[in-house]
């Protein structure tokens, strides 16, 4: 009270001493007489607010836990920069828009790569709502950075900052335009980076590392693949297609991988896990089980090896497959009469010579532990011909000519679909065919060179994820994070992630997704699942009574709390409506954000074509930043004071046209 009095009482002397005539006059002749009142002044708010304001933080607040934990819990206001995680040459994911504040949902880059779990029973949407839009807001980013890129590549070019690595036809460079086919003049390193600053992620020794993504998309029906499609089309984005019933579908044959080694890794990984994911051992493996696991991963990688080598030398240098592979693990014959043809080259049998003692000892006629063998590998081979049933998965997994290199697709932001054709496969053929290709990929990503910093991002969504849970997949969730890989997945109810009475794929995965979504109907177990998942948030509660006689609320509040009260409770989660989930995702300081939002399908844009910029490369094509000898159009001098835009060469100049 003597600190609002001392306040009141300053302000009424302040206007009073504005209001003074001369006010100025005298402030400025008598100060001398004035500046002893001001000091004391000066010294009376301190001193009489002091012990009110002591008196309340000490007395008061501190007494008190609800007042004190209610300033504690406020955050304060931020104003630090987080440029480097939000902004259109980002990665950031528009998600939604929250239903009651209407504030746009983003996830910034940095977070997105702690996989995504999008949960909802069949035509809730999950596909059509949540799934689609991001693929094809992936989609539109790749797009700009391709365009942008091609635009200041164009302008480096024209101002001399850089030269073409290679000659390219004006078509070709148009289509597949990527800075890595500059290279900065000598003189101009510092300048072209200062340039290109918001294209380049990171620096890896010599080499430049631009702004790119890739994109892996894995559906069992080929409508939503389709959709996908015309997206990518609409942006000019190419892309490579895998599906079975199409018979120029690209290929997945994992003997492309050049090495000799990886290829035999490669494979038996594959086939291996594949095996472990269908029986689903835990980890409580017997004796007999690791020593069959063990001889059957040396035969495959062994048997792949000679393979590897051998056919393209008796085959007029085509690369062999997996129904090669197969033959051979049927007829051992096949397996002794490759290795002689081995031993005929000198260079092979020195290389290899560990390799054909062993197949002497293990696959020739008479071996002692042929049978034995035979027997362990069965397994390996029902794997094999179980994928190759279908001559549509088959021409893909034996395809000779072309053929997806997971290595280069991750490097170079390749967008790749996968349709594993359930309805036409059948459930077992297409789950095989499904987690082959995750396996594939999966070998790829756990040997991806570099760091964290300097690897193109690549988002993998796989829809109806619960046909591939198994020990094989939890590396989706557990690894791929730091390899700049980033899983997205949909399923219909959290018990399809159980296996059995066993929880464990479940706690994996819902325990690594910070990302999530859920829409309505779900069991009720699934529902006070979420009540809980969705966790509690604190504000103050109170109760007051009602006057019935006044028809009014008692102004007396009874009660008071800084209590913790559920963010939705399962009663909410289960009545969402169409189009409305709840979501839990993280900012980038970590902290949970949790919210109902509105959800809806492909915006009109993304069904439109869209406008690909072309630039005249051709004057550039030979490495030299020169005009061409035909152009005898004068060249106007530069003059910063008189600068004239007008274009007169009939070019598109990026610059002008930069919107």
């Amino acid at each position: 009270r003597d600190a609002q009095e001392s306040r009141g009482l300053g302000d009424v002397y302040k206007r009073q001493l504005i209001s003074v005539p001369n006010y100025s006059y005298i402030i400025l002749n008598f100060m001398d007489l004035i500046k002893p009142a001001m000091s004391a002044f000066a010294w009376y708010i301190p001193i009489c607010s002091f012990y009110p304001l002591f008196q309340f933080i000490y007395m008061k607040i501190n007494d008190t836990k609800d007042l004190r934990d209610s300033i504690f819990d406020y955050g304060g206001i931020d104003l630090s920069t987080n440029s480097d995680g939000w902004g259109p040459y980002t990665c950031e994911m528009y998600l939604c828009k929250n239903k009651e504040s209407g504030k746009v949902i983003k996830t910034p880059e940095s977070r997105r790569f702690e996989s995504t779990l999008v949960v909802g029973v069949s035509g809730s949407g999950k596909t059509s709502m949540i799934f689609e839009p991001m693929i094809a807001r992936d989609l539109e980013k790749k797009y700009l950075f391709k365009e942008a890129s091609k635009e200041m590549g164009y302008t480096a070019l024209r101002t001399g900052l850089a030269n073409l690595n290679s000659p390219y036809s004006n078509d070709y460079i148009n289509e597949n335009f990527s800075l890595n086919m500059l290279i900065p003049i000598p003189a101009k390193e510092k300048l072209y980076k200062a340039y290109m600053k918001k294209l380049i992620y990171h620096y890896a020794g010599e080499k430049t590392i631009y702004k790119n993504l890739g994109i892996t998309y894995m559906a069992p029906d080929f409508e939503s693949i389709s959709r996908i499609q015309d997206v990518a089309d609409n942006f000019g984005i190419k892309y490579k297609l895998i599906d079975p019933n199409d018979p120029n579908s690209v290929g997945l044959n994992p003997f492309t991988f050049e090495d000799p080694i990886k290829t035999s890794i490669a494979i038996s990984s594959v086939l291996k896990r594949m095996y472990h994911s269908e029986v689903n051992l835990n980890n409580n493996t017997s004796v007999d089980e690791a020593f069959m696991q063990n001889i059957t991963t040396q035969a495959i990688e062994n048997i792949t090896l000679l393979v590897k080598e051998m056919y393209p030398r008796l085959h007029n240098g085509d690369i062999p497959n997996l129904e090669d592979l197969m033959k051979l693990l049927n007829n051992f014959d096949l397996i002794e009469d490759m290795a002689e043809q081995m031993k005929k080259d000198p260079e092979l049998a020195q290389k290899y010579d560990i390799q054909l003692g062993y197949f002497k000892k293990t696959f020739y006629k008479n071996a002692v532990g042929r049978d034995e063998t035979a027997k362990y590998l069965q397994a390996s081979a029902a794997q094999l011909e179980n994928l190759l049933r279908y001559p549509g998965v088959r021409s893909i997994l034996c395809n000779r000519t072309n053929n997806i290199n997971y290595d280069n697709a991750l490097k170079n932001g390749e967008v790749i679909l996968v349709c594993t054709r359930r309805g036409d496969l059948g459930p077992n053929i297409h789950t095989a065919f499904g987690l082959f290709c995750i396996l594939m990929m999966q070998y790829s990503v756990l040997r991806r060179p570099g760091t964290e910093k300097d690897r193109v991002p690549h988002f993998l969504y796989i829809d109806e994820f619960a046909d591939f849970v198994g020990n094989s997949t939890d590396s989706l969730f557990t690894l791929y994070r730091k390899y700049k890989v980033s899983t997205i997945i949909s399923i219909q109810n959290l018990g399809q992630l159980d296996k059995g009475t066993n929880k464990k794929h479940r706690q994996i995965i819902t325990a690594n997704c910070s990302n999530k979504f859920v829409f309505g109907n779900n069991t009720p177990e699934d529902n006070e699942w979420w009540q809980k998942e969705f966790g509690d948030k604190r504000e103050w509660t109170f109760t007051n009574d009602y006057k019935t006689d006044k028809g009014e609320y008692d102004s007396t509040y009874k009660g008071i709390k800084w209590a913790w009260k559920e963010n939705y409770r399962a009663g909410k989660v289960q009545s969402l409506k169409f189009k409305n989930i709840i979501y839990k995702t993280k900012d980038l300081k970590g902290k949970n954000v949790v919210g109902a939002a509105k959800v809806d399908f492909l915006e009109s844009k993304y069904k439109e074509r869209q406008k690909i910029k072309s630039f005249d490369f051709r004057k550039y094509s030979d490495g030299v930043t020169t005009e061409t000898e035909d152009d005898t159009s004068p060249k106007k001098r530069f003059d910063i004071k008189n600068l004239d835009f007008k274009d007169e060469r009939n070019e598109i100049d990026p610059v002008q046209t930069d919107t």
